[in-house]
């Protein structure tokens, strides 16, 4: 008797599914039949014994009709979906391939809110330099909705990009640990929307490890699209770091050991695997059965500067507000500006200690932005309530600290270049102050180098592929809050023969990293997987 294939597993997971009384098990077992196309049971008994979207996304992949009463307004949505009870927009045959890429970690509107951030920054800025080509048809960026009650699929005015808004069964955004739950529910949106608005994709790009990006991965197969997956070091690399010998959290080793198990899955599963910059090495530490003469390396870039619009954003440094805010003692003095989302990866409270601990409060002023200004995450809240109590141990350093909730990019670029306009008195150069324990890439770097700002960065991770020490910028060790104040202190305490070395970053990046000379790589990678000429 054949023990394997389809017709095998098809009876065994019907055999599994009828022996069970517990109902998420059942879901679990129709929901994996819907992904690989088998039929275990016939519509009736599909129905005799399973409700809700997963007998539903069952129903639908057989071709059968959907009727029933929804619990809740996701379920209302779904069946008017299914019964074809909205209007949504039907794209045009596209002139080339069809490009798909996924972000469904934080939103799109402000890089530093929530779990936004730089990569944010930068498939906005790809999507909009692949559509300005030629050789390129489409651009369609999946992210998640909003709320659980809308479906939104919109075109770029004037471009060949549309953002896809995926419902998901949730009040709130998922964070990584929830999105699990709505592995399926994601890839049936994704797979059906594409498919109903004329958008599918030739090539499917994910970018992160976890369940978002397997759900997208399944809807790039169901699609028959090719998938390219960038791969990092971590969360292999944190496996290592954050669970020595005798570790007692063990929900968050089940959660980095699932994430180790999603980046091996979709590394199995790609097309192509890229790296970011030049981190072959470290990967392939990591993933041992890579062939190096397959690993692509691409580096990320950044849009041009906005064109300076409205009042000077510096003056919010200083307007009063409830969060700490600069004031008249802080005039004329270099400023170290951190940029991005309040997370512990990110590190602010240990730079607003290492700021204090090395004296700089008396020689600089210190401004962070990132964070929701409403409704924070655990993350940000943890985050602020710290920075906030080493503000308030030092009255010393009061009028030098400012802390702001999350701009847009085009009002931090705006910024960026507003400070480097205007040079403290001792002619140093403004600095931009990152304190992550490591970035993968840094684009809120690129974009502080671009401006004219000195970058000051960590020595691990993606900055070592632009940043040379000393030449253009200053690499330093940002574990320790003494570690950090002395490579602050060291690159400020330069004064104003730094201001070379800043020319120089920005040199690096407007020759090296422009958005358009970035995407060249992209389109002819995705050009090959597609099969386009």
């Amino acid at each position: 008797m054949q023990t394997h294939g389809a017709h095998a597993t098809t009876a065994e997971v019907r055999r599994a599914i009828m022996s069970t009384e517990d109902g998420e098990v059942t879901t679990w077992l129709l929901d994996a039949s819907t992904l690989h196309r088998l039929t275990p049971l016939n519509p009736g008994e599909a129905r005799a014994i399973a409700t809700g979207p997963a007998l539903w996304r069952y129903l639908d992949a057989l071709g059968e009709p959907v009727d029933a009463d929804p619990r809740s307004p996701y379920e209302k949505l779904m069946l008017d979906v299914l019964h074809d009870d909205i209007s949504l927009p039907v794209a045009p045959p596209a002139t080339g391939p069809t490009v798909a890429q996924s972000m469904l970690i934080g939103g799109t509107a402000r890089p530093g809110e929530g779990a936004s951030g730089g990569l944010t920054v930068f498939l906005a800025s790809l999507a909009d330099a692949l559509v300005r080509r030629e050789d390129i048809g489409r651009v369609v960026t999946v992210v998640l909705a909003p709320e659980p009650t809308t479906v939104t699929v919109r075109k770029d005015a004037g471009r060949d990009h549309w953002t896809v808004h995926v419902p998901v069964d949730s009040p709130v955004a998922p964070a990584q640990p929830d999105m699990a739950r709505h592995r399926a529910g994601i890839t049936w949106w994704l797979t059906r929307l594409l498919r109903q608005c004329g958008l599918a994709p030739d090539v499917v790009h994910v970018r992160y490890s976890d369940d978002g990006s397997l759900a997208v991965a399944d809807a790039a197969r169901l699609l028959g699209a090719k998938l390219v997956f960038t791969v990092t070091p971590d969360p292999h690399r944190h496996l290592a770091e954050r669970h020595p010998e005798g570790t007692a959290d063990l929900a968050a080793m089940r959660f980095d050991l699932h994430r180790v198990r999603a980046a091996d899955h979709l590394v199995e599963r790609a097309d192509q695997v890229i790296t970011i910059g030049g981190k072959q090495d470290e990967v392939l530490t990591h993933f041992p059965r890579l062939d190096p003469a397959t690993l692509c390396a691409l580096e990320e870039g950044i849009a041009p500067s906005p064109a300076p619009t409205g009042h000077p954003l510096v003056r919010e440094l200083f307007a009063p507000a409830a969060l700490p805010r600069l004031d008249a003692s802080a005039a004329g003095l270099p400023v170290l500006l951190n940029v991005g989302r309040l997370h512990a990866m990110k590190q602010q409270p240990l730079l607003v200690r290492a700021w204090l601990e090395a004296g700089l409060h008396r020689s600089t002023a210190l401004v962070i932005i990132g964070g929701s200004s409403t409704d924070r995450t655990p993350d940000e809240q943890a985050v602020l309530d710290e920075v906030l109590e080493l503000s308030r141990s030092a009255p010393s350093a009061r009028g030098r600290l400012a802390v702001l909730s999350a701009w847009s990019n085009h009002d931090i670029r705006r910024l960026q270049h507003e400070l480097a306009a205007t040079a403290p008195s001792s002619g140093a150069p403004h600095v931009y102050a990152c304190a992550s324990a490591k970035e993968e890439f840094g684009i809120a770097v690129l974009e502080a180098m671009e401006a004219g700002l000195l970058a000051v960065g960590p020595q691990r991770g993606g900055l070592r592929c632009y940043v040379d020490h000393g030449r253009n910028g200053f690499l330093i060790d940002t574990s320790t809050a003494r570690s950090l104040g002395e490579g602050l202190a060291q690159a400020v305490g330069l004064g104003a023969a730094t201001a070379p070395i800043a020319a120089a970053g920005q040199r690096t990046v407007r020759e090296r990293f422009h958005i358009d000379a970035v995407a060249d790589p992209f389109a002819a990678l995705y050009h090959r997987l597609s099969g386009t000429s």
